[in-house]
């Protein structure tokens, strides 16, 4: 029996082999680019929550996946990075330049408040990405951090710095004595007086 097909019905065959697999295709796709978005938000929620203690481990650990969440996707051996979050990854090496950059302690409130200014456009740009509709001020003055919180952070960072100057040497141990005990000299016994005593016989010992 001979099969004689036109170039009509190959295409409806091929349309019915091949949509279920491109349908499995494009909803592995949605997928994957739901669950990118997601992670990303977990981040940027991380980093707000976070914002008022820059010091604790969580806040570092979402900078550091930054790099890796916002890298974009790589097709056919070439990186594609969209806009949006090319602006995130640009706004992080900044930030962690400076970060990474030691100064002096007459510097250092100088570097502090750039680094808050560094934080605030890192901020921003993920915000832009993440479709939130904040602006810089809005993000570097809308945040809540106790007092105690401040002085807490400020005050480990000091016992941390401390102590590794005292492991390298860098520092001592401040000591002083506040209290010394009555000096009570002891009488001296005469060499004589403790030779007779030595050889004096004792009542049980047997006379010669």
């Amino acid at each position: 029996m001979e099969l004689n097909m036109d170039m009509k019905d190959w295409i409806t065959i091929s349309a019915v082999i091949a949509g279920p697999i491109l349908a499995v295709q494009a909803q592995k796709l949605i997928e994957s680019i739901k669950e990118r978005k997601e992670r990303k938000l977990r981040l940027f929620h991380t980093l707000m929550e976070t914002r008022a203690t820059r010091l604790s481990g969580s806040h570092v650990s979402a900078l550091n996946m930054i790099d890796l969440e916002f890298y974009g996707r790589s097709l056919f051996g070439k990186r594609w990075q969209s806009e949006a979050d090319k602006k995130v990854t640009n706004a992080w090496k900044v930030y962690n330049d400076h970060l990474n950059n030691s100064v002096p302690d007459e510097r250092l409130d100088a570097w502090t408040e750039k680094g808050y200014e560094l934080f605030t456009s890192l901020l921003y740009a993920m915000s832009q990405s993440l479709g939130y509709d904040f602006d810089e001020v809005q993000l570097k003055r809308d945040c809540y951090s106790p007092i105690a919180h401040g002085r807490i952070e400020r005050e480990q960072t000091r016992i941390r710095e401390g102590l590794v100057d005292l492991l390298d040497g860098k520092r001592s141990i401040p000591m002083a004595v506040t209290y010394l005990p009555p000096y009570h000299p002891i009488d001296p016994v005469e060499q004589s007086e403790t030779h007779n005593n030595s050889i004096q016989p004792t009542a049980d010992a047997p006379a010669d």
